[in-house]
């Protein structure tokens, strides 16, 4: 008997020879045989952690620039979405994230906020190949500091007055995007690299 693991339209499914083992790891997965490999002979996988993990995520009130901490969460999320293949093993390890962040600071509001965007019924999306459009955009790229203004919002409100200007309009027809670069830290200023 061959196991099959489901494929996406990009990829055909995946048949393998008979496994001789119940669970099999791979990076950050675990293949394993469940109900459905005794009922339609379909591999099941969930998400593997390395026994030495341990889960040092960044703390919350570690400087970082805005959309860090949600597009990590996000991430997080996503990545434990599509590693799963079975809702009770992804809420399994979603439920088991949570408390961890909550250790390192997060606050229950920001947590249950973007937690609740990503739902196991988006699993087939989230493992589609998506195209990309390939808009040229103008970044504006400064260092991160907490003390800083809001330079989106100040963007977002000052942009007419680049728009009434006819050869600004001509050369930057969309806000930038803005992007922050890692400033110098303690360590970098205190410890040389070079001998």
């Amino acid at each position: 008997m061959a196991a099959i693991l489901p494929g996406t339209p990009e990829h055909a499914p995946l048949r393998c020879p008979q496994f001789l083992a119940m669970e099999i790891t791979f990076l950050d997965t675990c293949v394993y045989k469940d109900d459905r490999f005794k009922k339609h002979s379909i591999l099941d996988v969930r998400t593997h952690f390395k026994p030495t993990e341990t889960f040092q995520y960044t703390h919350f009130d570690s400087c970082l620039p805005p959309g860090v901490r949600k597009g990590f969460i996000k991430g997080e999320a996503l990545r434990l979405l599509r590693t799963n293949s079975s809702k009770a093993k992804f809420d399994e390890h979603i439920a088991l994230f949570k408390p961890r962040l909550q250790h390192r600071g997060y606050p229950d509001n920001l947590l249950n906020r973007t937690l609740s965007e990503v739902n196991f019924s988006q699993r087939m999306s989230a493992l589609q190949n998506k195209q990309k459009t390939c808009k040229r955009i103008l970044p504006f790229v400064t260092e991160y500091h907490p003390s800083m203004p809001d330079l989106k919002h100040i963007l977002v409100n000052k942009w007419h007055l680049i728009q009434n200007q006819p050869l600004l309009r001509k050369t930057f027809k969309n806000p930038p995007l803005i992007s922050y670069r890692k400033g110098r830290s303690l360590k970098d200023v205190l410890v040389r690299a070079k001998l």
